[in-house]
């Protein structure tokens, strides 16, 4: 019999779940586990996740997020892969939720981390990022097919929560974008890429693995294994690359924001919404699912007295 680490895995693969979150869940459960001492998962229920929930509150003092991510990846567990139902877990101490606002870039703060950071595939990620208002691993995981020159517009396919958006493709970096889709042809024609393919596509249509429209649009420098048959891939570049050299960058310029990848998203949104763009459409841009989630962006945005000129400036 396979162990329950496997079997979960397994679960979550067949329902679809993103390998990072394949990866958290499983590591929420080995959280719990190792509290409980190591006891037997199926020999415990809801009144040892009630307990560690409180304890996670109390002695470690993560975040309700964080709480709730460990809450999520149990009820996976035991009602979905255990097929032993949790029930109703009672109350439990639920940890403080405190009020975070976005940290946002002003535009000039954002041009100035563009331009410190070296004139390659990294500088046009963060150009994209910021221009597209794009998750970093959304980035990443670009594809040629995916950007769509005639209509001006980036298809973001398999987002978070498994959703498609189109998002319009800023004219001002068109040319650099082709260029560097170029250069990589370049390299695809005289390497013969072979590259990894999402879910069940390598059995249903084998070919496109060899094919230029579903390659990475920022590629990896050298292949990799897949884990998937253990083949030899070309695979897109790694996030902590791009993490790095942006904190590299903010670094250098000695700028006092904790600034990350996602505050170009976080500064686009608030950018939107300080030139007018209705909040509806600025929700259906960042593909969030609640008007609720992107509302937080008025909190950070410009109010209309600094934002709008006076007409005695403008005459």
């Amino acid at each position: 019999m396979k162990p329950l680490r496997e079997q979960f895995r397994e679960w979550m693969v067949f329902h679809h779940y993103s390998p990072r979150t394949i990866q958290t869940y499983i590591g929420c459960v080995y959280a719990f586990v190792v509290w409980s001492g190591k006891r037997d998962p199926l020999t415990m229920g809801a009144t040892e996740v009630n307990a560690f929930l409180s304890h996670l509150a109390n002695d470690y003092h993560v975040t309700a997020k964080t709480q709730t991510q460990n809450l999520c990846a149990l009820v996976r567990f035991y009602d979905g892969c255990l097929g032993k139902p949790l029930g109703d877990i009672g109350k439990f101490d639920y940890a403080s939720k405190p009020s975070r606002l976005p940290v946002v870039m002003s535009k000039s703060e954002v041009f100035q981390v563009i331009e410190a950071l070296p004139p390659n595939a990294l500088r046009l990620m963060t150009k994209l990022l910021y221009g597209c208002g794009l998750r970093l691993m959304e980035c990443c995981r670009l594809r040629v097919k995916d950007v769509d020159f005639a209509r001006g517009v980036v298809n973001v396919k398999c987002g978070k929560n498994d959703k498609d958006r189109n998002i319009p493709l800023p004219k001002s970096i068109i040319t650099e974008l082709q260029s560097h889709l170029a250069y990589n042809h370049t390299r695809f024609l005289a390497m013969k890429w072979v590259v990894h393919l999402p879910d069940g596509l390598p059995r249903k249509f084998p070919n496109y693995e060899h094919e230029w429209p579903w390659q990475y649009v920022f590629a990896a420098r050298g292949f990799s294994t897949d884990p998937d048959d253990g083949r030899q891939k070309i695979h897109h570049i790694h996030q902590n690359t791009l993490q790095k050299a942006v904190h590299t960058a903010v670094r250098n310029l000695a700028l006092t924001k904790r600034i990350t990848c996602h505050t170009f998203r976080h500064s686009y949104a608030t950018h939107l919404i300080e030139s007018g763009t209705p909040i509806y459409d600025v929700q259906q841009l960042l593909g969030h699912s609640r008007l609720e989630t992107t509302m937080i962006y008025n909190h950070v945005a410009m109010p209309p007295e600094q934002r709008i000129a006076s007409p005695l400036d403008t005459r």
